[in-house]
């Protein structure tokens, strides 16, 4: 049973982490991740929503780097041997994948994939899927650096029961939806390259504007948030 490698401090974790990610945040994203780090100590995460394609938006980044991210976002998810949309049934069946469970390790080492993660020092990867009624309402990617262990059986069996808890708590924060009728068309869609995780200079080349007009649309849009940043914007969102 998967049960039988978590002790009873475990599952006391578990249900200390479930009541603290289900009180009233500010911004659940953050909250969750902050807890993933206080509780078992994964203090590198990405957070994303999903859809029941596996596809991934809205990027909340925890104590990573941006660059990782943007880079991720702009090359090497293309790479990512662990990306659900690859593997979606088997993420439905386990929840929580390894690099191991996926490629071997001579496959990953010469990989593009590889050569991104060890540029920021790191050597190992998962992901965990979150589903609902086995449909995909987000994902979360960690990786680790070669300081410390790689991730291990026990950390998939754990993360087969956080996923239904952290799944359930984003599901609800979704279906709040989001009201941006206070924006203009264009601020909208620089909104959502915003939640995606774009910088200014490709959201300026997508949108086939100047880099000055993204930052005059940020600027109002920050206005009608109440916010001074777009860390703070996509909390809020």
């Amino acid at each position: 049973m998967k049960s039988t490698i978590l002790t009873a401090n475990d599952f006391e974790k578990i249900i200390q982490f479930s009541a603290r990610i289900a009180r009233p945040a500010e911004n659940i994203h953050l909250s969750i991740q902050y807890e993933l780090a206080n509780c078992f100590g994964y203090n590198e995460t990405i957070l994303w929503y999903a859809d029941d394609n596996g596809n991934l938006s809205d990027p909340v980044n925890f104590q990573l780097s941006d660059k990782v991210l943007y880079e991720y976002l702009d090359e090497f998810h293309y790479h990512d041997y662990l990306h659900p949309k690859k593997n979606p049934e088997l993420f439905r069946e386990r929840k929580a994948l390894r690099l191991a469970d996926i490629v071997t390790f001579d496959q990953y080492d010469k990989s593009p994939y590889s050569r991104y993660l060890k540029s920021y020092g790191y050597y190992d990867e998962m992901v965990v899927a979150l589903l609902s009624d086995g449909k995909f309402v987000g994902a979360i990617g960690m990786p680790q650096k070669k300081e410390h262990p790689g991730f291990s059986e026990k950390d998939c069996i754990r993360f087969q029961y956080l996923s239904d808890i952290i799944a359930s708590v984003l599901l609800h924060e979704r279906n709040k939806g989001i009201n941006d009728s206070l924006l203009t068309a264009r601020e909208k869609e620089v909104v959502e390259l915003v939640k995606k995780g774009y910088s200014n200079q490709v959201i300026a080349d997508k949108l086939h504007i100047s880099i000055n007009t993204v930052k005059k649309h940020l600027i109002n849009i920050y206005q009608k948030y109440e916010v001074e940043n777009r860390t703070q914007l996509v909390q809020k969102l």
